[in-house]
C-alpha cells in the first residue's frame, strides 16, 4: 500500500489552471502568511496566484518558477508551512483547504474553516478508505492522499 501511495503523482498546477485543487493551492497559500490572506480563493490560477506560489517558493527555498509542482506541493502540506497539519478544533485557511478536498471527494462539507464533528468523520472515513492511519488528522500522507486522488 505504501508503494501505491508514493506512485501518486502531485497535480502540477500553473497560470491557466482551473478548479477545485487550485482552490485548494489557495486556502494554502493563504494559510501559509498572515501577507498572502489577500489572496482570492477563486479557483483561478492567475497572475496573483502566481505571485504567490513565486514567493512561497523563495521564502521556502525552493525553485521559483511559479508552477506548483511536487516540490512545493510537498513543502504546503509536509509540515513546511505552519499550521498544515490539521485536527479537530484547528480553525482557519488549511482547514478550508482540507474541507474543499473532502468536498471533492464527496464528502460534503460546509468551508467554513472550522475542524468540528463532521470535518472530522469525513477525515476518519477517508483515510480509512483509502488504508491510511485512522486518527482523524490531516497531515503529509492524509494530505497526499486527498490531493492526488
Amino acid at each position: 500500500m505504501v508503494e501505491a501511495r508514493a506512485s501518486l503523482p502531485w497535480p502540477v498546477l500553473q497560470r491557466g489552471s482551473q478548479g477545485t485543487l487550485v482552490k485548494t493551492l489557495q486556502y494554502m497559500l493563504r494559510g501559509s502568511r498572515d501577507l498572502w490572506k489577500s489572496l482570492t480563493v477563486d479557483g483561478i490560477f492567475g497572475p496573483q496566484t502566481e505571485e504567490i506560489v513565486r514567493a512561497y517558493q523563495g521564502f521556502t527555498g525552493l525553485t521559483v518558477d511559479g508552477i506548483a509542482g511536487p516540490q512545493t506541493w510537498a513543502s504546503i502540506t509536509g509540515g513546511h508551512a505552519v499550521g498544515s497539519t490539521v485536527r479537530r478544533g484547528d480553525t482557519g485557511e488549511f482547514v478550508k483547504a482540507a474541507q474543499n478536498e473532502l468536498d471533492r471527494h464527496n464528502y460534503s462539507l460546509v468551508i467554513d474553516g472550522i475542524f468540528g464533528d463532521k470535518t472530522d468523520a469525513a477525515v476518519r472515513q477517508f483515510q480509512n478508505t483509502v488504508g491510511l492511519a485512522v486518527d482523524g488528522v490531516v497531515g503529509p500522507n492524509t494530505w497526499r492522499e486527498l490531493i492526488t486522488r
